[in-house]
């Protein structure tokens, strides 16, 4: 393959990647923000401020990090070709919305939703991930990501302390609220 068929073939990636990768780096900002939240020493309930042990707001942190940690990661893949990039996006966009839905129904039945805006932001947030799969399953997208290989330790290292981390944080809110 020469230069030229490689320039080719890098015109023909499909823009709606951008859309993706510009939701990555959104959510990773917001996620860095929210990693500092928990060190405010208490969380809101409907009964008010109750505090919050040392070693669940590092938990929490560690969390948020490992989530903003693993959309950085794979924004700045996205502009390669290897099959498990997509798969592991469109992973962590369904883990997402998973998580974000089991927590707020841990929430609402332990009394201390949010309410209606934070049901909406929620959503909000959960139909830009639903875009964004369906840009990822999009035929064009589907047949850039066209070169096999292994997805690396240190991203299931992320996922994992981010999925552990979140599942840790949802039964907190469920003792803590």
């Amino acid at each position: 393959m020469t230069a030229r068929d490689e320039e080719q073939q890098e015109r023909r990636r499909p823009g709606a990647v951008l859309y993706v990768y510009t939701w990555d780096l959104a959510l990773a900002i917001l996620a860095l923000f929210v990693t500092l939240a928990p060190f405010a020493g208490a969380v809101q309930s409907s009964s008010g401020a109750k505090a919050l042990p040392f070693s669940a707001q590092i938990v929490e942190a560690v969390a948020y990090a490992a989530f903003a940690a693993t959309l950085i990661i794979v924004a700045s893949l996205l502009t390669r070709r290897h099959a498990w990039i997509r798969t592991v996006q469109i992973g962590t966009f369904v883990t997402q919305i998973a998580l974000a839905a089991v927590s707020e129904v841990v929430l609402a039945v332990s009394g201390n939703s949010a309410g209606l805006p934070g049901l909406l932001g929620t959503l909000i947030l959960a139909l830009l991930d639903v875009l964004a799969i369906v840009i990822m399953t999009d035929r064009r997208v589907v047949s850039w990501y066209d070169k096999p290989s292994a997805v690396p330790v240190y991203v299931w290292a992320t996922l994992g302390i981010w999925v552990a981390g979140s599942s840790v944080n949802i039964v907190l809110d469920a003792v803590f609220h």
